[in-house]
């Protein structure tokens, strides 16, 4: 296919047909910088999915070079793929003379794998092999996938692997898709020397490398109602990750995608949502909080939108706007210009399908300052992606390693000097008694596809240390596994702000290390421009005096379900038994049952807000027979009725409820839920329940929410009698369990609904 002749357009301008196709003669091109060639992937369209998705390409893929990059260029195929081949990224050597890239070629074995390829197209392993020949070498192979490569300074490679760093243990699948998560690793030139990194619960995907030489990556944050997509830094040997944009409520999209950085402390990224969108958005430039590491930190960050027309959200974007799938500067800081691929039209999944009209992307440079785009190629019926301008770039310093845990240890520490200092909570001095611990994990162990009703993932805890006087605590935890703290009151609840969506004092993200690794914070969520003074041999450091949390997996699931012992909380083993002894002899699904004149089972429906005679009515019941819940497209049957009762059908109908689609419309009471999934102490049933006092030590007399006013739930009065004259209190341990599966999400299954009785 030949380079294609076009007409200089500005950004805004409506197009005469599809994504730039206008012909005509080329106008005067602006400045790339002085580049003499680009590199580039030419491949068919293709359904991309969701903005982590690794997996969803398309055929005819190559690589291809441009030179010099403009509609009269010689362009020449690199790699000289079969049409089924697919290719999902690419990255170009600190000397411009090789290019690694990711691709699954037809007839293999179904698998992304790592490729390197000369930017003249020969082979780039005939030196060690003492010949010459033209073309690719694969320098990956196996039963995994291996996406998103970029070089490292000292002859290595960074990239995404779905294999597991736990050997024998099936990978994370993601929140939606349940897909198999991509998780962060590195090799040698020659493939040699594959080390993995720890593991985050969900995908890790389009990393680049900073000149300071910390590597900045997508991460994919899901934890409860968090689903974005923001960028985090880490260490060249995959230690060492933190936050780097998107975390503290500056963001103005959810996700933000091939980040590039512009100069030191500056970014330009694709901000775009999460799906719907085949992964392209708008051009946001992101200011990291300056150019020097000390003082960048979320707190210090901004972002400015150099294209407020395209949309943020799924909302499809509309002709002369379009959206740009990549963004590479060019031309220097100043010149605010980037090689971009971009398509116009409404570039949206659904739209598409609709108008059976896929997005074509093409190349083009993307003029800031003037807000034009000048065409640069743009094939026929296929996209030109990843837009690599050929030139020479300092490589990097190698980066030694953080912290390192002093005394012998496969575990990670995981350490803060003071939970208090925090610029998230202000938390009152003393009243943190314990941290609490949380492995996560997902439906890699043998669910359905849903834990339950909520947000959440699995989650396990692998225990409670206690706070010393001066705020700190360590601990030793599995490494490479992601895990969650959580600051507990006296109550054995996580601290949270009152009232309903109030902050809890638990950090919203997943912390992870590698063996021997030592994670440190000065708090919880402290000021992270501050410089941690933390000399070598530090008490921070040693892991030789830190609680040990460092369960075995085998034992990392619990049938003792008792405060002391329990990990994860299976609805039906651990909680129904409850509900059957001590609630559902009062709470029996009867609409009409009262208590001293108050409604003692509230109904409510759910209804079909286009045909109100389509709906559901849902009543209190704590027994454990099945509820469904039926809507036009799902039905769950799964979950006990006592579940559904407590938890609610909101977060099950999704986007129905916040389109209107569906109404919840009160019966016999106004409460549909009566958990907040995450926040055990802005939840009604706890509030109700009023926990007594645990540590350091249990005191019956002292009860959480006393200051409302209100009297602790009937049934946990000592002396009251139910319907058959016994006494229905729960004791301490069965209110305990309530309060952490709520804490913990208020989920329906744990490990423990699939390993019953071992693993």
């Amino acid at each position: 296919m030949s380079v294609r002749t076009f007409t200089y357009i500005a950004a805004g301008a409506l197009l005469s047909a599809g994504c730039g196709h206008s012909e005509g003669s080329s106008g005067q091109a602006p400045t790339t910088g002085g580049l003499s060639a680009i590199v580039y992937v030419q491949r068919a369209p293709a359904d991309t999915g969701n903005v982590f998705d690794y997996q969803n390409g398309a055929g005819g893929a190559n690589l291809f070079s441009l030179t010099p990059p403009s509609a009269s260029g010689s362009k020449k195929n690199l790699t000289n793929f079969d049409k089924a081949a697919d290719i999902n990224s690419l990255d170009l050597s600190f000397d411009a003379r090789e290019l690694v890239f990711s691709a699954r070629l037809a007839g293999a074995d179904d698998h992304f794998h790592l490729f390197r390829v000369n930017v003249d197209g020969s082979n780039p392993c005939d030196a060690v092999n003492n010949k010459v020949s033209q073309g690719p070498c694969q320098i990956t192979m196996g039963g995994n996938d291996e996406v998103y490569p970029i070089y490292l300074p000292g002859g290595r490679i960074f990239f995404m692997t779905n294999e597991n760093v736990e050997e024998g243990v099936p990978q994370f699948r993601d929140e939606y898709e349940r897909a198999t998560t991509a998780q962060v690793a590195a090799i040698n030139l020659d493939g040699s020397n594959r080390v993995l990194g720890p593991r985050n619960v969900s995908h890790r995907v389009s990393p680049t490398m900073l000149a300071d030489g910390r590597i900045l990556l997508t991460e994919w944050r899901h934890l409860g109602d968090v689903n974005e997509g923001d960028l985090i830094v880490m260490n060249q040997d995959l230690s060492g990750v933190r936050e780097g944009f998107g975390r503290e409520g500056k963001g103005i999209t959810n996700s933000y995608l091939r980040a590039r950085e512009v100069e030191p402390g500056k970014l330009i990224a694709i901000g775009t949502s999460r799906d719907r969108t085949f992964q392209a958005g708008k051009l946001v430039q992101i200011d990291l909080g300056g150019p020097d590491v000390s003082t960048q930190s979320e707190a210090r960050s901004s972002v400015v939108d150099l294209t407020p027309l395209i949309p943020g959200d799924r909302t499809p974007s509309f002709a002369g706007v379009g959206r740009y799938y990549d963004v590479v500067p060019v031309g220097g800081a100043s010149s605010q210009q980037f090689l971009v691929s971009w398509c116009d039209g409404p570039v949206e999944s659904e739209e598409s399908g609709t108008s059976q009209a896929p997005p074509d992307f093409g190349i083009y440079v993307y003029d800031a300052k003037k807000k034009t785009l000048f065409p640069i190629v743009n094939g026929i019926g296929t996209w030109e992606t990843n837009p690599t301008p050929v030139t020479a770039r300092t490589e990097p310093p190698v980066l030694s390693s953080s912290f390192s845990a002093m005394g012998t240890t496969d575990s990670t520490l995981i350490s803060a000097i003071d939970v208090y200092d925090s610029t998230m909570f202000v938390i009152p001095s003393g009243a943190v008694k314990k941290v609490r611990i949380t492995e996560g994990f997902s439906s890699e162990e043998g669910f359905a596809d849903m834990f339950g009703l909520t947000e959440f993932d699995g989650q396990a805890r692998l225990g409670e240390i206690d706070v010393q006087g001066d705020g700190s605590f360590k601990a030793l935890v599995p490494a490479n596994v992601p895990v969650r703290l959580q600051l507990i009151d006296k109550y054995g609840l996580a601290i949270a702000a009152p009232g309903a969506g109030g902050p809890v004092a638990t950090e919203p993200l997943w912390i992870q290390g590698r063996a021997g690794e030592a994670r440190v914070c000065g708090g919880c969520h402290e000021d992270r421009t501050k410089t941690l003074a933390i000399a070598p041999g530090s008490s921070a450091l040693q892991a030789l005096s830190a609680a040990n949390l460092d369960t075995p997996r085998a034992n990392r699931h619990s049938n003792d379900f008792s405060a002391a012992k329990v990990m994860g909380i299976p609805w039906e083993e651990a909680m129904q038994p409850i509900l059957d002894a001590k609630c559902a002899v009062c709470h029996d699904g009867d609409a009409g049952a009262t208590y001293q004149g108050m409604v003692v089972n509230p109904s409510y429906k759910v209804v079909d807000a286009m045909d109100p005679t389509m709906s559901q009515t849902f009543v209190f019941d704590l027994r454990s027979q099945k509820e469904p819940i039926l809507d036009a497209e799902t039905m769950y049957n799964n979950f006990d009725a006592s579940y559904v009762s407590l938890v609610g059908v909101a977060m099950a109908l999704g986007d129905k409820l916040d389109a209107m689609q569906v109404m919840i419309v009160p019966v016999t009471g106004t409460i549909s839920s009566y958990v907040t999934p995450g926040v055990a102490a802005n939840s009604q049933l706890i509030q109700m329940l009023k926990p007594m006092a645990r540590y350091p030590m249990l005191d019956l007399t002292d009860r959480a929410f006393s200051s409302d006013g209100k009297p602790p739930h009937p049934a946990d009065v000592a002396g009251f009698n139910g319907k058959n004259g016994t006494d229905y209190e729960l004791t301490p341990d069965e209110m305990f369990l309530f309060q952490m599966w709520a804490d913990n999400g208020a989920q329906y299954y744990s490990r423990e609904s699939v390993y019953k009785g071992g693993m």
